[in-house]
């Protein structure tokens, strides 16, 4: 099965193929942005909506940074603020909170018309005093997973922000899942 990878990032067409070692088409299509905090529920939205316009079998992801300190927020809006105020902003905002946890989620979602076949992966990490690491994109530069010692995802090579990435969970777990349903890449 050929899959179109419904994203405007090069960044995570270039991260999605290197996790799930298969090629992928990148497709920017113009899809309308759903709002809400539950990213599982905005990925499948967002399959559902990409398969109607293509006609052709799907992935999307949408991905969430949820501050703790703020209960969850901003979540799947952080793109939102990211274009707003840049990730200069989030360590900003946590000024004032001695709780600087976050928790990044990625959910991603195949549609082939039929078939809806969803994984969620996420990391509990901080988020620095200011940014650091000239790898990754988005907030990469703010956040630092548990599991990476005290660096940002910008600080790590590429190859080590995908064996421990957040978005490297989820498509993971949606490779396996779709080789479950009897799916292969092609």
């Amino acid at each position: 099965m050929k899959l179109f990878f419904v994203t405007s990032s090069r960044d995570k067409h270039r991260e999605a193929q290197a996790i799930l070692g298969f090629p992928l088409e990148r497709v920017d299509l113009d899809l309308p942005e759903w709002q809400g905090l539950d990213v599982l529920f905005l990925a499948q939205m967002k399959a559902r909506q990409a398969f109607s316009q293509l006609q052709r079998p799907v992935l999307v992801e949408d991905t969430s940074l949820e501050l703790a300190a703020l209960g969850g927020f901003p979540g799947p809006l952080v793109k939102w603020l990211l274009k707003a105020a840049g990730p200069q902003a989030l360590p900003k905002i946590l000024e004032g909170f001695a709780d600087k946890t976050a928790y990044a989620k990625t959910a991603a979602v195949v549609f082939d018309g039929e078939k809806l076949v969803s994984a969620v992966g996420a990391v509990r990490g901080t988020i620095v005093g200011e940014p650091r690491g000239h790898h990754g994109f988005g907030w990469d530069v703010v956040f630092a997973p548990d599991q990476a010692g005290g660096k940002t995802y910008a600080e790590l090579a590429p190859h080590e922000k995908n064996r421990i990435s957040h978005r490297a969970q989820a498509l993971r777990a949606l490779r396996q899942a779709l080789e479950n349903h009897g799916w292969t890449a092609s």
